[in-house]
């Protein structure tokens, strides 16, 4: 056992060099180093070890420090590199609390001798020799890493595991990953059980005060910026049972882009189970654009009244058009609110079940989706085409019958692109696949087992990758021109207007008015031109397109423009019949518009920076320098007083800083309790996907068996 003897006040200032009393014997008479890593035997017959370290690391007669810390740190170092532990023993005190003794031992000194073997350590203060040796082995050099104080998770690792749960990385792999960056397990200073343990501790900072903490971090945005909009609803008992939050860019976004929107819920984002909502739009480059997002505990009218409520009170204006998928409850909650939104249903939910329901009706299933098809996914025709093909291939396959077909008959306003093709940009969205892609983008960041203040920080990081990426193919728009397949200047023009995404839209439409137009008839009334083309690539069909000469207005019979907001084929022609070399303004949408989202029409306040970067001149005179030399002391003293922090405190700072949010003083709003919703437990399993299973199962054994035969 070492014992360290230092004199320091009770509240840690200085009033004299402490001096460490350390035996001469561990030095030899004239105090030079005599340690050695061989063991030897004493005359007793007992095995002893004395460490070796380099002579910079080993504490020498009279050595003084600045405090008792420091001393300590000292010794803890020294244990460190000589391959032990250490701990504090006792201590004595004078009568103002002043510290006069110390005694620093290894961390097995005094334990049970018949289960170990423990130091030895003559504390006689007559004593002028006193050997500093130890009873185990000490820890080799491959084995100091796993000491105790050599796994020391640092503040960079801290943050690299926080961070890194952000990225949906867990502690495991963070620790592999911190390995390749030190170049060996070694070298990070810390096993992967530190790792661990710092992600727990995460979730124990937040605990029962996860409902506070993200609401109080809301009203801490909401200070920040003017732009921020929240709200939330508890229960009788004060349980959070749903929430909704946007920011001043998404709500800009909704602005510009938000006239068609897809919304659909998803499960297994949190802990609690309650439903995450997502109100999804398309953005200039047809990406995904989140524009708003909720919690509710239940998928309820109710639930869904208030999250559309909400939405309308941040966002002012109705979409011109919602996408869901066939759920009852939103059924009723969307007509509540949204009274001048057209509302639609997903194609492709409703497409996938024809297997399900009619596998059992018809044996030449295939036959019958491709004659469908035609009449469903096809937007050309019209309501009556589609209404006598519909009851056509019902009648050719026997299916007047079918409840399930007859029910889609009666709602097939709401899914039929025949019978929306005249709203604003119908053909934009037609399925909620963007919905289905943001849950599937989501999953990547967050977990089942997140409290709502990590599932919070794993969707801002998901919401600064969506930002990034818009901000990258801003930058690769700017920096070049697309190429250019035909000597129109409207190609060279569209190029300048539209971004890279839709100019390659609009430059097949320019091509082909090109290539694959003929004129079948041309008529001029009251200055109009009317021109009746032949589309070769629309199997030689007739298209009527009116040319306005005094504005340069187009009117097509394929209503392109209405559909999707961009001139088609048929309208190119006849601009460029009239040698118009630019795009009519009136003609171009600014949503598909490189800038678009600069050119909203609602006024939100810019966002103010937060912080100011701090300019250092080079030049410094000498009495800038002291300053600054002062300053870094204090500084220095500073963050020593705080090292002596209990660890519990240092670390609740450290998650502060980490996670955003204070602990909070008084919990008001209490946690959602675990939710019961679709899709929560097992689902039921159909006969038709039971058949796909066994299909599988049954060419997986046959080539499971041409393996073997092969191989015999």
């Amino acid at each position: 056992m070492e014992s360290l003897n230092s004199v320091v006040g009770s509240n840690e200032q200085i009033k004299e060099p402490h001096v460490i009393n350390v035996s001469d014997s561990d030095f030899g008479e004239d105090g030079m180093d005599e340690v050695s890593s061989i063991p030897f035997q004493s005359p007793g017959g007992g095995m002893y070890w004395k460490p070796r370290v380099e002579a910079e690391f080993k504490p020498y007669i009279n050595q003084s420090f600045r405090s008792l810390e420091d001393g300590i740190e000292f010794y803890r170092d020294y244990g460190r590199k000589s391959g032990f532990e250490i701990r504090r023993h006792t201590e004595k005190k004078h009568e103002d609390g002043t510290v006069l003794l110390k005694h620093i031992v290894c961390s097995i000194a005094g334990r049970n001798e018949s289960k170990m073997n423990v130091d030895y350590e003559d504390f006689s203060s007559s004593s002028k020799k006193r050997r500093r040796t130890h009873s185990h082995f000490l820890v080799s050099g491959s084995g100091k890493q796993f000491l105790k104080s050599n796994r020391v998770l640092g503040l960079a690792y801290k943050k690299l595991v926080f961070d890194g749960a952000k990225a949906n990385m867990g502690p495991n792999k963070t620790y592999n990953f911190a390995k390749e960056l030190c170049g060996s397990y070694s070298n990070v200073g810390a096993t992967c059980t530190e790792f661990k343990n710092w992600s727990r501790y995460v979730k124990l900072y937040i605990g029962d005060r996860d409902a506070q903490m993200i609401i109080e971090k809301f009203t801490d945005k909401k200070e920040m910026s003017d732009g921020f909009f929240d709200d939330y609803a508890v229960d009788e008992d004060g349980r959070l049972t749903r929430i909704f939050w946007t920011d001043v860019i998404r709500r800009r976004n909704y602005d510009v882009f938000g006239d068609v929107i897809s919304f659909d819920s998803t499960y297994s984002t949190n802990k609690y189970n309650i439903k995450f909502v997502l109100f999804t739009g398309l953005d200039n480059y047809k990406k995904c654009v989140v524009f708003a997002a909720g919690l509710i505990a239940k998928e309820d009218i109710d639930n869904y009244v208030w999250i559309f409520e909400v939405f309308m009170k941040c966002m002012i204006r109705e979409p011109k058009c919602i996408v869901t998928d066939q759920c009852p409850a939103m059924k009723q909650a969307i007509p509540t609110v949204f009274t001048e939104t057209r509302h639609r249903l997903c194609m492709w939910h409703i497409m996938k079940k024809f297997n399900q329901k009619l596998a059992k009706c018809i044996s030449k299933m295939d036959d019958f989706k491709r004659k469908i098809n035609a009449l469903i996914w096809i937007i050309d025709i019209d309501p009556a085409t589609f209404e006598v093909g519909w009851k056509d291939v019902i009648k050719e396959y026997k299916l007047e019958s079918n409840e399930w077909l007859c029910e889609l008959y009666n709602i097939r306003e709401s899914w039929i692109p025949a019978y929306y093709a005249d709203d604003p940009l119908a053909g934009l969205l037609r399925t909620t696949s963007i919905s289905e892609s943001e849950n599937s983008f989501f999953d990547k960041f967050n977990r089942r087992s997140d409290t709502l203040t990590e599932f919070y920080l794993r969707y801002e990081s998901a919401m600064e990758k969506q930002r990034h990426t818009n901000a990258r193919l801003n930058y690769e728009g700017t920096k070049s021109m697309p190429r250019m397949d035909g000597p129109l200047l409207l190609e060279r023009d569209a190029a300048e207007l539209y971004t890279r995404t839709m100019f390659y839209e609009v430059q097949k439409e320019i091509m082909s008015s090109c290539y694959d137009m003929s004129i079948n008839s041309i008529s001029e009334e009251d200055g109009v031109k009317i021109f009746s083309l032949k589309d070769k690539k629309r199997h030689g069909k007739i298209f009527e397109v009116k040319h306005a000469y005094l504005n340069n207005d187009v009117q097509c019979m394929c209503r392109l423009f209405e559909k999707m907001g961009i001139v088609c084929r048929h309208g190119f022609f006849a601009l460029n019949q009239a040698d118009v070399t630019k795009i009519p303004r009136h003609l171009v949408v600014n949503r598909w518009t490189k800038g678009a989202e600069m050119r909203h029409s609602l006024q939100f306040k810019e966002i103010s920076e937060q912080c100011n970067a701090i300019e250092v001149t080079n030049r410094l005179d000498g009495e800038r320098l002291d300053y600054l030399e002062g300053k870094l002391k204090e500084l220095k003293h500073s963050l020593r007083e705080s090292s002596l922090k209990s660890d519990t405190q240092n670390k609740n700072d450290v998650m502060e800083f980490f996670v955003g949010s204070k602990i909070p003083a008084e919990v008001i709003v209490k946690p959602p309790i675990e939710g019961r919703n679709k899709g929560c437990g097992r689902r039921i399993v159909g006969d038709y996907e039971k058949s796909i299973s066994q299909r599988k199962k049954k060419c997986s054994e046959s080539r499971f068996t041409a393996l073997n035969l092969d191989s015999v």
